[in-house]
């Protein structure tokens, strides 16, 4: 349901989870585990509030038939939706990373920002259009089975799928960041002013008031008997809220560290380890001396592994003699090394993704440096500072 251009979105920080389902257009999709949640619950009010209101006398079988089936036809939508987003981004030079399932819907996580308005409001206005199209089909389809026999059980889940369409294409039309209506006023705001971070904070500020709106009336709901779509309401406006934040941060790092290289601001004085060495001695002699929390493994120059303090914590301290460090590291270096000239501002959005503290820079096969989180922080604070 909504479209975040940043690799780790609020919906990270609920659960951390995601099992890849397939690929479309190239672009992996994937499942969190918390879209169970809202699955259950999207199937159990339809099997227990709308079917039977809207539709009484069928069995409670029919009822379950019905929940189940359109709930998952709900998730295809919501999966089309984020589809339209991507190929349009695809299509116009912006890569996608992947598509996400999750509580609040989906969301498809853009690598960069879109290099013009023209485009953003292209790439917005897809998810809609595919949510409006489908709304059209499910109408379509209900008039034309509404009369037939399999009407009693099929008629009713079209109908509900159409209006749901409807109402997620519309929800997305509201003007707050990141929504697809509020990268619409983004994009009509950098048309105007030519300045995205400028357009970025002011359709995030509107976001983050819509937020609150959201969180209002969820309050409000509550007090007035309608608890569960009244914390619904409050979830959504707490995300709207971080979502927009987030949003706005990554193009202020963005910008600030635009055209700053890994090399620019790397520790150039790496200290690398001998694979051959024993954990006695690489905590005695590294560990110790160094106070670092993992060191690059590196034979003649060469980038071998890297070992970490997790990596030694199932060793038991008896054995930290006879246990070399080739036994233990971690041997899949093209998962952690970084290139002297990779983008400092991807590799920030990197090591928060995959919570990296330390990262070996490489030149070819050969360790020259090394770059932390601590690093990119500082220079994203001086460049910020110098109005980079």
């Amino acid at each position: 349901m909504v479209s975040l251009s940043r690799e780790r979105s609020f919906y990270g920080s609920i659960v951390n989870t995601n099992f890849r389902l397939f690929k479309a257009f190239g672009i992996p999709v994937e499942i969190n585990v918390s879209w169970f949640i809202i699955f259950g619950l999207v199937s159990w009010s339809l099997v227990n509030g709308y079917f039977p209101a809207n539709y009484p006398d069928l069995s409670v079988a029919a009822y379950w038939a019905m929940g189940l089936v359109a709930a998952l036809l709900l998730f295809v939508s919501v999966l089309l939706h984020e589809l339209g987003h991507s190929y349009v981004a695809k299509t116009h030079g912006v890569p996608i990373r992947r598509i996400t399932l999750f509580l609040f819907g989906g969301v498809s996580q853009l690598s960069k920002e879109s290099p013009d308005p023209r485009t953003e409001c292209m790439i917005a206005i897809a998810g809609p259009g595919v949510s409006y199209a489908l709304m059209a089909i499910f109408f379509v389809a209900y008039a034309v089975v509404s009369g037939g026999s399999t009407s009693p059980t099929v008629a009713p889940v079209l109908r509900y799928l159409a209006y749901v369409n409807g109402i997620l294409g519309t929800f997305n039309l509201i003007p707050g960041f990141p929504l697809d209506g509020g990268r619409l006023l983004r994009a009509f705001i950098w048309k105007v002013t030519g300045d995205l971070q400028r357009s970025t904070f002011i359709a995030s500020r509107v976001g983050g008031f819509i937020g609150f709106a959201f969180i209002a009336l969820g309050f409000f709901s509550v007090f007035t008997g309608r608890f569960i779509f009244g914390l619904w309401m409050v979830l959504i406006g707490f995300f709207l809220r971080q979502a927009a934040e987030a949003s706005y941060l990554h193009v202020v790092v963005t910008k600030s560290l635009k055209g700053v290289k890994v090399g620019d601001i790397m520790k150039a004085d790496v200290v690398t380890v001998p694979e051959g060495i024993t954990i006695q001695d690489l905590i005695d002699d590294y560990f110790f001396k160094y106070h670092y929390d993992c060191f690059p493994v590196a034979s003649a120059g060469k980038l071998k592994g890297l070992i970490t303090l997790d990596d030694m914590r199932h060793i038991p301290r008896g054995k930290w003699g006879e246990t070399v460090v080739s036994d233990v590291m971690d041997t899949e270096v093209d998962r952690f090394k970084v290139s002297p000239n990779d983008d400092a501002a991807e590799l920030l959005r990197r090591v928060v993704r995959d919570r990296c503290g330390k990262m070996p820079v490489v030149d070819g096969d050969r360790v020259v440096g090394i770059i932390t989180r601590k690093d990119i922080m500082e220079a994203l604070r001086i460049f910020s500072d110098l109005g980079h």
